[in-house]
């Protein structure tokens, strides 16, 4: 079997990897993992696993061929929860945009993924694309937890990849 020309896990596993390896101390990650919040199997206990973050591929990868041959740039787009507790004498909005902006600042940093190789193709650039102040996320959060809040990002990745 040729090798994969489709990199989604491997590309989100690198972006948990530079996030973790980068900020698991500074913003007390308990939690960096590939897929959704809403799908997260001890979501009714969720005050015990934040601060987190959630990488998912989404909304969508987009394809197009390139060549007449059979290479393709590879857009991938990843959307990027960021789930943090506050406390009731907190100033909440100015600590989730200060630990949210690291994360922005790391993903800006790494536009090349940490030099990160995939078979049959590779990696040209990375963009933050958005940061959400008050994505849809945060309406969860706070009826799964009061006491908590969350911000989201879209990340993308461009790459080429050839058979």
């Amino acid at each position: 079997m040729p090798a994969p020309r489709l990199h989604e896990n491997v590309i989100a596993d690198r972006i948990i990897d530079i996030i973790r390896s980068n900020l698991e101390g500074t913003l007390g990650l308990k939690v960096v993992t590939l897929g959704a919040l809403e799908l997260y199997p001890a979501l009714d206990q969720l005050g015990d696993a934040i601060p987190a973050v959630f990488v998912k591929p989404a909304p969508s990868t987009a394809l197009e061929r390139i060549t007449t041959g059979q290479t393709y740039r590879v857009t991938y787009s990843f959307r990027i929860v960021f789930v943090k507790p506050f406390a009731a004498d907190e100033e909440i909005v100015k600590a989730k945009v200060a630990d949210t902006q690291k994360i922005a600042e790391v993903l800006i940093d790494n536009v090349d993924l940490g030099g990160l190789t995939i078979p049959n193709g590779q990696i040209l650039f990375s963009t933050l694309q958005s940061i959400e102040w008050e994505p849809p996320e945060d309406n969860l959060v706070a009826t799964v937890n009061a006491d908590a809040t969350a911000t989201a990002m879209v990340f993308t990745v461009s790459t080429t990849s050839r058979k």
